[in-house]
């Protein structure tokens, strides 16, 4: 996971605060830092992820990126979408690897899952973004996220 800076991690939970005082908890995993998501790792993998986290973070400086709009997968998922500068895309293909189910990269930042009329609502509590949310990746977390756990997290 590429992960957020405080103040972003600050203003997101803020809004996921909203949205579950109003539609309920949904389903999505809490517990782990807002993020990006880089790539899924069979679990019997994790020395190896450990090592490449620790070798690309070792040359990896903190970068931002825009959140720029809100979007769905399926009405089921309710994610901020980013902006995909250069340093995101090398740290992407540093992780390349989608064990877990297969699909295309899709960079994004969940807030909210549930059944479709949870998120359709869900999208009624989100804030006018008149501007991007200014972000910065600050770091790099492996963790798993049923139940959730972090194995190792390296800032830049």
């Amino acid at each position: 996971m590429a992960v957020f800076d405080d103040d972003t991690q600050e203003r997101l939970a803020r809004i996921q605060s909203t949205i579950i005082r109003n539609v309920g908890n949904g389903t999505q995993t809490m517990g782990i830092p807002f993020h990006l998501t880089l790539g899924s790792y069979p679990t019997e993998a994790q020395d190896e992820v450990v090592a490449q986290i620790e070798n690309v973070a070792s040359f990896t400086k903190p970068f931002d990126v825009l959140l720029v709009g809100f979007n769905t997968f399926s009405d089921k998922v309710l994610f901020l979408e980013p902006t995909k500068p250069q340093e995101l895309l090398v740290l992407r293909k540093s992780f390349e690897c989608d064990y877990a189910n297969g699909f295309a990269w899709v960079p994004h930042a969940t807030l909210f899952c549930g059944e479709c009329d949870e998120v359709i609502k869900a999208k009624t509590y989100l804030p006018e973004l008149s501007e991007p949310i200014r972000a910065k990746i600050v770091g790099i977390e492996l963790g798993e996220f049923f139940p959730p756990k972090k194995i190792i997290r390296i800032n830049f």
